[in-house]
């Protein structure tokens, strides 16, 4: 056990794939021919001298976006990008001394590496997500979108293999193509016990919210197989979440509020549209889009239920009771000011512990420390943060 003998469960973990390194051995042989013209744009990117980039940015080699302009300045001509949040070192907590130590890139592609960061992190397990994979959803062939999910679900499934006790890993769910992603999940639960979980975007393409009926086939596998719907933010990328576009492509912006304002509308969607009444076995979290914030979007949205129940066919209860039952978790970030009170306004029995790591804005390897110095917790919300709630929402994580 990694701390005080409890079970230490990283519900935010990543891997920072590369398509272009990683698929090779794993791409369908019908799709080996776009695959190779991906590679060559990454190549000549690479080329250029800019950073690898397939989503997200002015650079990127499938979609293009305005992330990078910094307030204050009205033109940047392409010399501003996004940031890699490359001084967070000394972020976490605001005002620290000293700077965290660097995150080891390897982490990323050797599995021992990443147990060696792992324990001194004293993390006993990691939940992947891939950090890009989801955006697959811009390219225009929707065959080798598919084609790219299952090149991924092959590698992370094998990397894991390595380590299976402390590994594990999220199937990423084709929103576009529903069918295509049922059939997916479908096959990996079947194969693999390190699967753990769906990862949704907190919307799906197309500008649908996660009550959309055409995702109920997903919500059906999941619930049929006892895996957990696991929304996950991602910051100015497809599928474009609240924010993107409207907060015109400043950074300090679009990274500190687009990915609360999309889990927002994540647990707003999911709520208000019934789904938890709709699949009655279904459990769902949403990470990566901090916790802060969930408090007073409660009292919102507890308040318009009572104002206009009619906007709300399927919901036949109090959002915050719906939150009481047990099925809906939310991943809260380690140095969140609001952590303690999070925990006393909507007890203990929801909140995930979730480092982001091996990203820049992760506090690793002080997470832990940073979660469990907190005076006013008390030790059980201490075990059920740390992994005790993870072990209810992925009841695989008990194998």
């Amino acid at each position: 056990m990694a701390w005080n003998g409890y079970t230490v469960i990283d519900m935010d973990a990543h891997i920072r794939e590369r398509a272009d390194r990683y698929y090779n051995d794993y791409i369908d042989p019908e799709y080996r021919g776009a695959y190779r013209l991906l590679c060559e744009a990454i190549a000549a990117q690479e080329a250029k001298g800019e950073r690898y980039s397939l989503f997200g940015s002015r650079n990127s080699v499938v979609e293009q976006i305005e992330t990078g302009r910094p307030l204050g300045v009205r033109d940047t001509f392409g010399l501003s990008g996004r940031s890699e949040m490359e001084h967070g070192r000394i972020a976490f907590p605001p005002g620290r001394k000293d700077p965290l130590p660097p995150i080891r890139p390897e982490v990323n592609w050797d599995y021992k590496a990443r147990l060696e960061d792992m324990d001194r992190a004293m993390v006993d397990v990691n939940v992947l997500f891939p950090t890009h994979v989801s955006s697959y959803c811009a390219l225009r062939d929707g065959g080798f979108e598919n084609a790219l999910y299952r090149a991924y679900h092959r590698w992370v499934a094998d990397f894991c293999a390595q380590a299976p006790a402390r590994l594990k890993w999220t199937v990423v769910a084709n929103m576009r193509d529903v069918a295509a992603g049922v059939a997916e999940i479908k096959y990996w639960a079947e194969r693999d016990p390190n699967l753990v979980g769906v990862y949704l975007s907190p919307q799906a393409p197309g500008g649908k919210m996660l009550d959309h009926p055409d995702l109920h086939p997903l919500y059906d596998a999941a619930q049929s197989l006892d895996l957990p719907l696991l929304a996950h933010g991602g910051t100015a990328r497809p599928p474009y979440g609240p924010g993107t576009h409207d907060l015109d492509g400043a950074w300090f912006l679009l990274h500190g509020f687009s990915n609360p304002w999309a889990g927002m509308a994540a647990m707003g969607a999911l709520i208000g549209g019934g789904i938890f009444e709709l699949f009655p076995r279904i459990r769902a979290a949403i990470i990566e889009t901090a916790g802060g914030w969930v408090p007073a979007a409660l009292d919102r949205l507890d308040t318009h239920y009572l104002m206009s129940p009619g906007h709300v066919p399927n919901l036949k209860r109090m959002p915050r009771e719906v939150l009481a039952e047990g099925r809906y978790f939310h991943g809260i970030d380690s140095w969140e000011r609001s952590l303690e009170f999070c925990v006393e306004e909507l007890g203990e029995d929801m909140w995930l512990f979730a480092s982001d790591w091996p990203h820049g804005d992760s506090a690793w390897p002080e997470s832990v420390q940073q979660t469990v110095d907190r005076p006013r917790l008390t030790e059980s919300a201490k075990k059920k943060l740390l992994g005790d709630n993870a072990l209810r929402l992925c009841p695989r994580l008990r194998g």
